[in-house]
């Protein structure tokens, strides 16, 4: 493969190769500001096809606290939640809610509210200048701006590390796929869930890296611990993922371990300090997770339930990602560099992550409330890397060596499987919230049950209840919007 110089790499075509560029029937003004502001351009996007919904979705339990927090950090300039009387009465929602010290407070991390906080706060700012009051649907819809927002933001920084390491046409290609073919569409930006910031945090994190290849500064590693401090306290299990980042410091950036402990500290130790005040540990009230992990013989059955189950696995509801398989091994077998061998230790980091979880008693719950391997989310940007060197090799500069029915071949099944990929997130992203309350639930045994397969039931079921299709009409303002054209809160 093509370096571009001791990073791994390739030389970005958006400049230098036409062919990468949009083609010639746009006229030339408008392709010159396509491909200047094309980032913003591809947030927008993002951003308005997340907030294309079918109606106000669910707030499982795991995520009520964090859509009720920014109110609470807005309105009483606090981390307490006891003004949310309605949720923490409510069977449903209760056991997210824990009385510590004369209040209620989140038993999840709290890094994911506070970073969207300035999100909900233009709606905040606006629903006061115009004195309308807040209802329980207008903070999903706050939260699901929040988590459109965090998805599209994630979106924009796989294509901008695509850019660094494929031409730009693979690069816009695995954004692609990353947006729409895998769980950030029908997870990440439905709803707070932790997973979210952890897609985002983590192709940041390899971002940097990649620009600190280019062009080495202090400043790029201070960010990394920063990152990092946010990633621990985010979602604790999830630091599995940090092991190549770690392994970048410590075998390519000792000199600046420093830098890197002291952005740590930055942005670990708020966190960590709201944790030990609160609860007395590090971990705060999701410590207590920490009693459902267990080593057993079931782990080797809960591994592969994680990855091929009909209603759990991640290539089940993401077929495309099969893809990073490949991908893996065209990095394996590339020339060496810093970012590739990066990218190397990212894949031991995604199977000890996997096998973690495969230790986690209700393994099926990674489909519980949601559409499909929730656990597994925070992983899909290091995979959609790898089928962006898939492409890169078969489609890109590699492609000269495959040529002919071999290559017909393989474009089909690589266009059957971003198709049917897509189709499945599709489904989640728009009927998954209508398709009933067997469908919210999950346990070993379907899991397995290929008769009752949640993407079917999800389809079947759901299409027959959509009432519309809605977008959130300039979020996140929704509450002002909806109140300020119709007197009422109506979802689009």
């Amino acid at each position: 493969m093509k370096q571009k110089n001791k990073s791994g790499a390739k030389q970005s075509q958006a400049s230098k190769n036409p062919a990468s560029k949009l083609p010639s029937k746009f006229p030339d003004p408008l392709l010159h500001y396509i491909n200047r502001y094309d980032t913003i351009i591809l947030f927008i996007v993002l951003y308005i096809a997340y907030n294309t919904v079918t109606g106000v979705g669910l707030i499982s339990g795991d995520v009520a606290p964090a859509t009720l927090l920014p109110i609470g950090l807005l309105t009483n300039h606090n981390l307490y939640l006891d003004f949310a009387t309605s949720f923490i009465s409510n069977p449903d929602y209760s056991y997210a809610f824990t009385f510590v010290q004369g209040h209620y407070v989140s038993i999840f991390p709290i890094v994911t509210p506070v970073l969207v906080t300035p999100v909900y706060a233009i709606s905040y700012a606006l629903t006061n200048l115009f004195n309308t009051p807040f209802g329980d649907k207008d903070f999903y819809i706050l939260a699901k701006s929040a988590a459109a927002f965090i998805a599209a933001i994630a979106g924009v920084l796989v294509y901008l590390s695509g850019k660094e390491l494929f031409s730009k046409r693979i690069a816009i290609l695995t954004t692609f796929i990353f947006a729409f073919a895998t769980s950030t569409w029908s997870i990440s930006s439905l709803s707070l869930w932790q997973h979210g910031t952890v897609e985002l945090l983590l192709i940041a994190l390899i971002y940097l890296i990649i620009k600190n290849e280019k062009n080495e500064s202090w400043i790029y590693i201070v960010l990394l611990g920063i990152l990092s401090g946010l990633f621990v306290f985010n979602r604790p299990p999830d630091s599995l993922l940090l092991l190549p980042i770690l392994f970048y410091i410590v075998w390519y950036q000792r000199t600046k371990i420093l830098y890197y402990l002291t952005g740590g500290v930055l942005g670990g130790f708020p966190f960590l300090y709201y944790n030990y005040s609160i609860f007395g540990n590090v971990f705060g009230g999701y410590a207590e997770n920490l009693s459902l992990f267990a080593v057993n013989a079931g782990f080797v059955g809960h591994y592969l339930g994680l990855l091929i189950s009909p209603n759990v696995g991640l290539f089940i509801y993401c077929p495309v990602l099969l893809l990073s398989v490949v991908g893996f091994y065209v990095i394996w077998t590339a020339r060496d560099s810093p970012i590739r061998t990066l990218m190397i230790v990212a894949g031991l980091a995604v199977l000890l992550e996997i096998l973690l979880y495969s230790f986690f008693i209700p393994w099926a719950s990674s489909a519980e409330f949601c559409y499909g391997p929730r656990f597994l989310t925070g992983l899909v940007p290091i995979l959609c890397l790898y089928t962006g060197y898939f492409f890169e090799e078969w489609f890109g500069t590699g492609k000269a060596r495959h040529q002919g029915l071999k290559k017909w071949i393989v474009i089909a099944v690589v266009g059957g499987l971003i198709i049917s990929s897509i189709c499945i997130q599709f489904i989640g992203a728009f009927y998954y919230i209508f398709s009933g309350n067997s469908n919210q639930t999950m346990n070993d045994e379907r899991a397995w049950n290929v008769t009752d397969s949640m993407i079917v039931r999800s389809y079947t079921v759901g299409s027959q209840e959509v009432p519309g299709v809605f977008v959130y009409t300039l979020p996140p303002l929704p509450p002002l919007i909806e109140y300020y054209f119709s007197g009422r809160s109506t979802g689009g």
